[in-house]
């Protein structure tokens, strides 16, 4: 299953009340929705070469994720300085959040073997419900700050073949964050993060490595630049570099690209690009959208499609 938070719809029709350029807040909550679609076929080989007679299996999964946030600025948050998207980060907020997120994902797979025997078929329907409390406290004057966070996502699947055999599968797992850091300057920051993960008998630990900054392009351009890498004690699965680019031609609007590369089990890698934008139609409400397309490694016979796209507001006050 896949988990995100993208479509903060409600909300667009409550607070269309413009607010003051450089306003504070003190709350921000927000609605997401994502959708996201995968193909692959898988052809067995023989003697390194794709050989159909062998039979060939097909899978097609699509998913659909709703989320709601509220964060809560106990320090105050303004927007005066720097992108408005970036506010957060620009006023050395400290925030309490809380999120919530429910996906659904159909899977059907079907294996056919040229008429040897007949076709397979294998459907499932999963849903996810994750929830997430993290705290980020910031010392302004000295630059420093901290934070700590805990998730519990549980996922429930039901399985049916073509021979009407049902099948029910339930799994959870738990996250536990714990991360410092400091300002480098008005608008950089680099951070250290360690995250241990309760996946049943299974407790990977990743350290995270994480590099920010808000610049300068021009007259009235503005950029953003963060790289981050993760670390697994998995023995290399799982391993991360990140890298997110964004641009904002004005302080309420940005574009831009992020790309990530993980390593998985047998060094097939999976690269991710997403595009993304935003824009504040109001001082205090966002409307987002992204597009995310997945390109794993793949071994000789197998052909992978993955892609998501996600919309969604928030609103300040």
């Amino acid at each position: 299953m896949r988990t995100g938070s993208s479509a903060l719809v409600l909300l667009v029709g409550c607070g269309l009340t413009s607010v003051a350029a450089g306003e504070d807040y003190d709350y921000q909550v927000g609605l997401t929705y994502g959708s996201g679609q995968s193909d692959s076929t898988v052809v067995p080989t023989f003697g390194g070469v794709p050989d159909p007679s062998l039979g060939i299996t097909t899978t097609s999964s699509d998913s659909d994720t709703i989320g709601l946030t509220g964060v809560w600025f106990y320090s105050g948050l303004s927007d005066a300085n720097g992108p408005k998207s970036r506010a957060s980060f620009m006023s050395r907020a400290s925030s309490l959040v809380i999120s919530y997120s429910n996906g659904d994902e159909s899977t059907t797979t079907e294996f056919s073997s040229g008429g040897i025997i007949p076709p397979q078929t294998t459907r499932s329907d999963g849903s996810s419900n994750e929830y997430a409390l993290d705290l980020r406290h910031v010392w302004r004057d000295s630059g420093w700050f901290a934070r700590a966070g805990v998730s519990r996502a549980e996922l429930d699947v039901d399985i049916m073949n073509n021979a009407g055999v049902p099948a029910f599968a339930r799994f959870d797992a738990n996250r536990y964050t714990l991360g410092a850091g400091k300002y480098l300057g008005q608008a950089t920051t680099l951070e250290l993060a360690i995250t241990t993960l309760d996946v049943g008998s299974s407790n990977p630990t990743v350290i995270a490595l994480s590099f920010s900054h808000i610049g300068s392009l021009g007259a009235n351009w503005q950029y953003g630049a963060d790289v981050a890498f993760a670390k697994s004690d998995t023995g290399g699965d799982g391993d991360t570099i990140a890298l997110r680019g964004s641009l904002f031609p004005t302080a309420s609007i940005e574009f831009g690209l992020s790309f990530a590369r993980q390593d998985r089990s047998g060094g097939f890698d999976l690269d991710t690009t997403e595009v993304f934008g935003g824009w504040f139609v109001r001082d205090n409400i966002e409307l987002t959208a992204r597009y995310r397309l997945d390109d794993p490694d793949t071994f000789p016979g197998q052909d992978v499609d993955s892609d998501e796209f996600g919309i969604g507001v928030s609103m300040r006050f």
